[in-house]
């Protein structure tokens, strides 16, 4: 049936409209693989790509268009960074991947959980790639109202997010089978580190303590520096 399908609606290129490929090769190009390490609150980011416009229509698209093609080429990404985790750490093979979870709100406009996706994409792929025991799940909820971060300055993105989340009922947030695994903590991006920062402040209050965040995509501005 995919065969099929390709033969009837053949892929484009998700940037440019190039026929016959989600991502051409010169878009895919211009996307520039990170190589910088960033802590935030004392936890290693892995970050695969340095957001940019081509990197932003990908995003846009999975998050807003629910986009096969391209929530499968940010799992790419995210597969990357959490290779280049595993082989940098002492983590467990066994994972427990946990997505930054959106607004309510948001994802009853959608129909569906983008950052959730994203996290049952990568765990897919690393069991495919035979990558120990994995398991995604979604111990945090946002528990108040909060505004889209698009247009927030830095130290507003860190005052709406302040105290936003916290840890699902205990009936959603069993451990059981969880001891000795490693917490991976998953965003598609990471800009100012608000959301990874509030993820992890909620996630240790309630006893978790990730070993790594992994981004398919960090910006620029704090790729060459260190969150305190």
């Amino acid at each position: 049936m995919d065969s099929l399908a390709q033969l009837l609606f053949p892929p484009s290129c998700l940037i440019c409209g190039a026929a016959q490929f989600d991502i051409c090769g010169k878009c895919d190009a211009r996307i520039i693989r990170s190589q910088h390490r960033l802590d935030i609150d004392g936890v290693r980011l892995w970050a695969a790509a340095l957001y940019g416009d081509e990197l932003a229509q990908i995003i846009l698209q999975a998050k807003e268009e629910n986009s096969s093609p391209a929530r499968n080429f940010l799992v790419q990404l995210l597969v990357e960074a959490c290779v280049q985790a595993l082989g940098s750490s002492e983590s467990s093979a066994d994972l427990i991947l946990v997505p930054v979870p959106s607004r309510p709100s948001a994802n009853r406009e959608r129909g569906y959980r983008h950052a959730y996706l994203l996290t049952k994409g990568l765990a897919k792929e690393l069991k495919r790639r035979n990558v120990g025991e994995v398991a995604v799940r979604e111990f945090l909820r946002v528990n108040r109202a909060i505004v889209d971060q698009s247009n927030l300055n830095r130290a507003e993105r860190s005052r709406n997010l302040s105290g936003a989340y916290s840890l699902q009922s205990r009936g959603k947030t069993s451990l059981r089978g969880s001891a000795g695994s490693s917490f991976f903590l998953i965003d598609d991006l990471v800009t100012s580190g608000a959301s990874a920062r509030e993820g992890l402040r909620a996630l240790r209050a309630g006893g978790i303590y990730p070993s790594a965040l992994l981004a398919a995509g960090v910006s620029p501005g704090v790729s060459g520096g260190v969150f305190s």
